[in-house]
Formats: C-alpha cells, sequence, structure tokens
C-alpha cells in the first residue's frame, strides 16, 4: 500500500504548485519543490512520475528513467505509470523494450485502447502485421465507434493482401466518421492495388479536399495519375509538392520519370545529378575490433542466425533472399559496435555537405537522427526490384559478405547495385539511364532515401550478405 492512496489537502496544493513550475520553465525550482514532498511522503508514485518528468526536461534521462520505473513499480495497478514509462522508450527510440512494454500493458489493461492502439503501431512498425491486426481489433472491440482504430485495422490487413477485408474496413471507418480523410485515402491504396486507377483517383481526390495539407496522399494522387497516363499532371502535382512542402520521397523519386514519360526523354543532366547524390564509403573498426574483416565475420554470423530472419518477406523488394527485422529494436552485439562505425562516417559525410538551398538531398543537414538497419542474405539468382525507401532521408547499404561470382564490370555487372531505373510495373516510353556501383566488403553507399535503387542477379552458391539502412532527421544544423 502506498501513501498515494490517502492524499491529503496539503499534499494536493504541494504537487499543484510543482506542476505550475513545470509549466514555468522552473525545472530546477520544480525538482526542488519534488523532493521535499518525497521527504514527507517516500511512496508517492504520483509525485515520483512528477519527477521523472521534470528530469527529462532537464535531460537527466537516467533519473527520468530510475524515477518513471519507480511510479510503476508503485502503482503498477494503475494505468497512468504505464503510459508514462512507455512514451519515455518510444521518445528514445527503444523500440524492442517499448514493445515488450506495451504487450504487457495491454495484458494488463485490456479495455485501455492506448495500449492495445500503440502496441499495435509499434508492431505494425516491426512488421508484425497479424500480430498488430490482433491488437487494432482490441482497440477497434474497446471503441467501436472510433474510426480510426478501423482505419489502423485496415491499413494491416491491407498490408496482409486481404483486400476486399481493407475495403470493408475503410468503408466501416468512412460511415462512423464520413468526413475522415485518413480512410478515403486508404481506400485509394486499396484501389490502386486493384488497379482500378479511376476509383483511386477519386478516393484519393476527396482525401485532399478534406485534408489539403495531407501531402502523402496528395502524393499519392499524383501516383494514380501517372498510372493512368496523364503524365503531365502527375508531374505537375510531384513539382508542385516539391517546391511548397519540400523533399516528399516519393514526389523526388517520380518526377523526373513522369517528365520523362512526357517528354519521351529523361531530363538532361539526370545521371550527373544522380551520380553526385551517391557516396561510397569505407568505413574504419570499432573498438574491439581489429579490421572490418573480424567485424564482418561476427555479423555475418549473427545475420544467419537472426530470429528474425524471413525469406522473401511480404511488402519487400528481396527476391530469392531473406531479411531480417529491425536489428536496433533489440540491441546487442555485434551490431552496436557496427553501428557505432556507421555513424562515424555519417557524422563525417554531413560535415562536409554543402547546403545547397530548396535541394531535395543537400537542402538540409541532420544534426540528429534515428537510424534503422536490417540485413538482407541473397542466395544464387537473389536480387532486389527497383526500390526507394519512403520513411528515410538518406539510406544506404553496407556489403559484409559478397560471393566470387560477382560481376568484373567488363563482361558482367552480376550482384552489382544500380541506380535509377524505375520499377518493372512501369512501361517506360523513354530510355532509362541507370548508374551500376560495384559493391566492396567493408565499403557503404551512402544515398538520397528517393533514389530508385536495385540488386543485380547473380548466381554461385555462396550469400551475399549487407545491412540496408535509413537514416531519419530528428533535428537540423
Amino acid at each position: 500500500m502506498t501513501d498515494q492512496l490517502q492524499v491529503t489537502p496539503e499534499t494536493i496544493k504541494r504537487r499543484t504548485e510543482i506542476l505550475e513550475l513545470v509549466k514555468a520553465n522552473k525545472f530546477g525550482k520544480a525538482e526542488t519543490a519534488a523532493r521535499a514532498l518525497l521527504a514527507d511522503h517516500p511512496d508517492d508514485a504520483e509525485t515520483i512520475s512528477m519527477l521523472g518528468a521534470v528530469f527529462v526536461a532537464q535531460q537527466k534521462f537516467p533519473e527520468a528513467e530510475a524515477a518513471l520505473r519507480r511510479s510503476l513499480e508503485l502503482a503498477h495497478t494503475k494505468p497512468i505509470p504505464w503510459v508514462n514509462l512507455g512514451r519515455f522508450l518510444q521518445q528514445h527510440n527503444r523500440w524492442g523494450e517499448a514493445l515488450d512494454h506495451y504487450t504487457r500493458a495491454t495484458e494488463r489493461f485490456p479495455a485501455q485502447v492506448i495500449f492495445s492502439g500503440t502496441l499495435g503501431q509499434l508492431l505494425q512498425r516491426a512488421g508484425q502485421f497479424a500480430k498488430a491486426e490482433q491488437a487494432f481489433r482490441l482497440a477497434s472491440s474497446a471503441e467501436p465507434n472510433n474510426a480510426a482504430h478501423f482505419v489502423n485495422l485496415g491499413m494491416v490487413v491491407l498490408r496482409q493482401d486481404r483486400l476486399d477485408e481493407a475495403v470493408t474496413l475503410f468503408e466501416r471507418a468512412i460511415a462512423l466518421d464520413p468526413k475522415n480523410a485518413a480512410a478515403h485515402g486508404n481506400l485509394g491504396n486499396v484501389h490502386q492495388k486493384r488497379q482500378d486507377f479511376v476509383a483511386a483517383e477519386k478516393a484519393y481526390e476527396r482525401a485532399s479536399s478534406l485534408n489539403p495539407k495531407d501531402i502523402i496522399t496528395y502524393v499519392s494522387l499524383g501516383m494514380v495519375k501517372l498510372k493512368l497516363g496523364h503524365m503531365r499532371d502527375a508531374a505537375d502535382i510531384f513539382e508542385r509538392t516539391l517546391s511548397r512542402h519540400g523533399p516528399e520521397r516519393r514526389a523526388a523519386a517520380w518526377f523526373p520519370f513522369a517528365r520523362a514519360q512526357d517528354l519521351g526523354q529523361m531530363p538532361a543532366g539526370f545521371r550527373a545529378e544522380l551520380a553526385r547524390t551517391i557516396s561510397r564509403k569505407s568505413l574504419t573498426p570499432p573498438d574491439g575490433y581489429a579490421s572490418m574483416a573480424e567485424l564482418n565475420t561476427a555479423l555475418a554470423d549473427a545475420l544467419k542466425n537472426d530470429p528474425t530472419l524471413t525469406w522473401e518477406p511480404v511488402g519487400k523488394a528481396t527476391r530469392q533472399g531473406g531479411q531480417t527485422g529491425l536489428l536496433l529494436d533489440v540491441p546487442r552485439e555485434p551490431f552496436l559496435a557496427f553501428e557505432k562505425a556507421l555513424r562515424k562516417e555519417i557524422d563525417a559525410f554531413f560535415d562536409n555537405v554543402k547546403v545547397e538551398k530548396t535541394h531535395p538531398y543537400f537542402g538540409q543537414v541532420p544534426r540528429t537522427y534515428q537510424l534503422d538497419m536490417w540485413g538482407t542474405l541473397l542466395s544464387e539468382g537473389g536480387h532486389q526490384h527497383p526500390h526507394i525507401h519512403v520513411g528515410g532521408w538518406l539510406s544506404g547499404v553496407y556489403y559484409v559478405a559478397l560471393p566470387p561470382s560477382m560481376g568484373d564490370g567488363e563482361t558482367t555487372k552480376d550482384g552489382w547495385i544500380e541506380f535509377g531505373s524505375p520499377p518493372p510495373d512501369f512501361k517506360a516510353d523513354f530510355e532509362p539511364q541507370p548508374l551500376a556501383y560495384e559493391p566492396r566488403e567493408g565499403d557503404a553507399f551512402f544515398f538520397p532515401s528517393y533514389a530508385f535503387h536495385r540488386t543485380l542477379p547473380f548466381s554461385g552458391n555462396e550469400q551475399r550478405i549487407s545491412i540496408a539502412f535509413d537514416l531519419k532527421p530528428t533535428s537540423w544544423r
């Protein structure tokens, strides 16, 4: 039993004073007041939680975490301490721990949609769509009149290619909330996947009219106009997006192809512009490893035995190969050592970027960033079709192990990485101008996330092992 259940008027008054100090950004005084109250009531879970919030504001993160965990220990039957610690874990990109935390919270509070809904989002981020579906179904059962739950549920059902069911869910969301732009936009995604581009165009136009600030849906409208053969309209949408809203990944990726389809040839200077955005970097060994070869041996073994390794995962570009989940969601060696080496090279790259205002890649330089990375293990004939990384800003690939059957560049370019070709379902009326680069063990390529790229097929019995990564800025220089 904690003394939080026997709160006196005096305690309430002192808590209120602490909150007022926090609102006034007087964090030092708020900390002093919270510590004084805890000296009288050391097991007051609510005040401990408030002290944790003060520590977060002061960027005293270890102290904040200790306070939030202590508050949860004292008041584990109440939802708020679970919420506070969960948010802390998410804010610090500790995704694996956050996933475990919200799993336990959902089991304890199944009727609280703040837990089941967040759990669904975390599972969706991790690519666990079937489990995310279970969490979103729990949320929609708890709040059957909340359209947002049916949108979330429809999205993960769509990712599992159950198109008819996804339509039913999005239509239910629209019945609950006819002005729900996300429901209309996702309905457009289903129609587009069905290749009913006229219906998709109508859904995207409705979504854009409901929420003109939704750039993702607006670009999707451009994509469907592209597939309807309205090249000039598509190019105008992409160009307008880039000029008004900055470097949206799909707009930057498709704009040159839309212009080329309209004009019959790639824009002048396309290859030169693409080439200058691609950088090859040789990583240096992190502490604990005598060479990159030693680190590569450890990485290859860890990737081959990673429990998340999945053959040709649904919704990914990998063919004749396997792909892991996000390696840093559960931080461990040797991936932490690799992350350190990679961040060192990324930071050095950013230090030398010359900012070019309005450029979709060189227009800004990240100061801080989240790094997602995953392994790809390709077998004979393995490849990746042309794709972009919609969620990234800078993307890249590091080569852990390469088979001896890689092309030499003169007779073949088997196993090389190629940039600048559109996806196979895009029937180009122009000649693409791709660039191919030879991978080397210990090297990484950095490139804008909007650059279409693919792995060329190769032969042989040995695997081609690499680590791909996305950088997502959290602040700018």
